[in-house]
């Protein structure tokens, strides 16, 4: 039997002993699919016939033909509803080249539906949402799918969507099969890191994944040229178009697109965004039991309404709370929403649509705005030199500082140079400091690894900031240096200091 390059029809040919090859309803660059029916339990599946280049003694058939055995065993191991499922892999005796047989969807592809005219955010979002789903489970077991794209993406009956052709995608761990020069993928959804040379992680799908829903809102991708050089020159170079009509999923879908993958949203917050959009909510755990609250004291009648009282020129101590609850320490001492001069403490947040969420303290005047996961762990203020601090952390890996002085007491490059707070006495094993501005202001970033002699490094990243009128800022991120979290804290300190407002 030949394979789809020329020759005979092979519609109708048992294949396997097993499935009858029926009718072809798609084709693509590494094969065409077939309808097919399996005789032996008596249903329909699809079955996907390779298309290979050259002759099979050729280098470049034999690696297409392992990237088809690579299909095979990367899909079959990624569990999700919306993962293609492959039931066989037959090797077809003439040629040793692999068919493989998966579920049959029937319906349309996303790249059929978007011809027809834009899909509302909502449905987007929930499509975005099935996608990401399936992209989670593969990157769980090690698997890439690099190949993410509305052709990939069906749309079959009851709503269901199936991320499918698996035919490219990279196994971590495994040698790349890409000779030098050779691209695999479609071009206009191929994230920058791939095209410079960088290779390609889970990020890279979540951009894709964001030219996706680009495209399926506005009816066509953001970075399709005329030629492919200028689709290239775009990605790489171009700031992608605001989407004219995504609605909620914009800031969204701008966050995944951004150049540099550590800058991109956690998939759990793109998770958050979606459901929020597509109007799926997951549901929120049951509360434990607790004792009944006592009555609230009510006030007295002369009482001055809270939001009439002056405000404190600056706190003297005093929060450690995890927000919004306070904690009960050994002997009974609550530290919770309260400060010595009878204020409340209580720091505001508003939840953004990127999924972040945006942090203002009393009597800060900025707002530091992180991941949702985020929460105060303590506030501190000092009114001897004017300064507020915020400490906030998600599992106390990671943590960040935010600090504000009414009058700077240095430069910010003096300032930048500075021990990080906890690090006293702790030796600077490495570090670079770089005169910058930050919205127009005089601002420091500073790169400093700390030695604290017999535990892990901690490296800390930081951003200096001094205003016009003399006030000080100052943005800490501290993370465990030579960890898988030390990627995560970078992206942290990027994205915080990217959505930092001050003024």
């Amino acid at each position: 039997m030949s394979n789809d390059g020329g020759g005979t029809d092979p519609s109708g040919v048992l294949l396997g002993g097993r499935y009858r090859l029926v009718e072809r309803i798609g084709s693509g660059g590494m094969g065409t699919v077939w309808r097919a029916r399996d005789e032996l339990v008596e249903r329909e599946v699809a079955v996907k016939q390779p298309r290979l280049p050259g002759d099979p003694e050729d280098e470049s058939h034999r690696r297409a033909a392992h990237r088809l055995y690579r299909e095979a065993r990367a899909a079959a191991r990624v569990d999700h509803p919306a993962a293609v499922s492959i039931h066989d892999v037959v090797v077809e005796e003439e040629d040793g080249l692999p068919w493989i047989v998966m579920e049959l969807i029937r319906g349309e592809s996303l790249h059929e539906a978007i011809r027809r005219g834009p899909l509302p955010p909502a449905e987007a979002a929930r499509i975005g949402l099935a996608v990401l789903g399936a992209l989670r489970a593969a990157h769980s077991v090690g698997i890439v799918h690099r190949d993410v794209k509305p052709a990939n993406v069906l749309l079959g009956p009851h709503g269901r969507v199936v991320l499918t052709d698996f035919g490219i995608a990279h196994v971590q761990g495994e040698e790349s099969l890409t000779a030098s020069g050779e691209f695999v993928g479609s071009l206009e959804f191929v994230a920058p890191e791939r095209m410079s040379g960088t290779g390609a992680g889970p990020a890279s799908d979540l951009w894709s994944l964001g030219v996706l829903l680009h495209a399926a809102v506005d009816g066509r991708s953001p970075f399709r040229r005329t030629t492919p050089h200028a689709t290239l020159a775009a990605i790489l170079a171009a700031d992608p178009p605001e989407p004219e009509h995504a609605g909620a999923l914009g800031p969204l879908i701008q966050g995944l697109l951004a150049k540099d993958p550590e800058e991109r949203p956690e998939p759990e917050e793109v998770a958050r965004v979606l459901e929020g959009v597509a109007g799926e909510r997951r549901p929120e755990p049951e509360p434990e039991p607790g004792p009944e609250p006592e009555p609230e004291a009510s006030a007295p009648e002369d009482a001055v309404p809270q939001a009439e009282k002056a405000p404190p020129a600056r706190r003297t101590l005093l929060r450690m709370a995890v927000a919004p609850l306070g904690i009960l320490l050994a002997g009974g001492i609550w530290l919770g929403t309260s400060f010595a001069d009878g204020t409340s403490g209580a720091t505001g947040t508003t939840a953004r649509k990127d999924g972040w969420v945006a942090h203002r303290t009393q009597g800060m005047d900025a707002v530091l705005t992180l991941p949702s996961r985020y929460l105060l762990l303590y506030e501190i203020g000092e009114a001897g030199d004017d300064r507020v601090m915020s400490v906030y952390s998600d599992n106390r890996t990671l943590s960040v500082q935010f600090t504000e002085w009414d009058k700077a007491p240095a430069s910010p490059m003096a300032a930048a140079k500075e021990t990080a707070i906890g690090r006293e006495g702790h030796e600077r094993t490495g570090g670079q400091y770089t005169a910058t501005s930050f919205h127009g202001q005089e601002a420091v970033l500073s790169d400093v690894t700390y030695d604290p002699h017999g535990e892990e490094p901690v490296r800390v990243m930081r951003l200096v900031v001094r205003t016009d009128d003399d006030r000080m800022y100052q943005l800490d991120v501290q993370m465990p240096k030579g960890t898988p979290d030390e990627k995560k804290g970078t992206a942290l300190f990027k994205g915080a200091r990217g959505r930092l407002e001050i003024g």
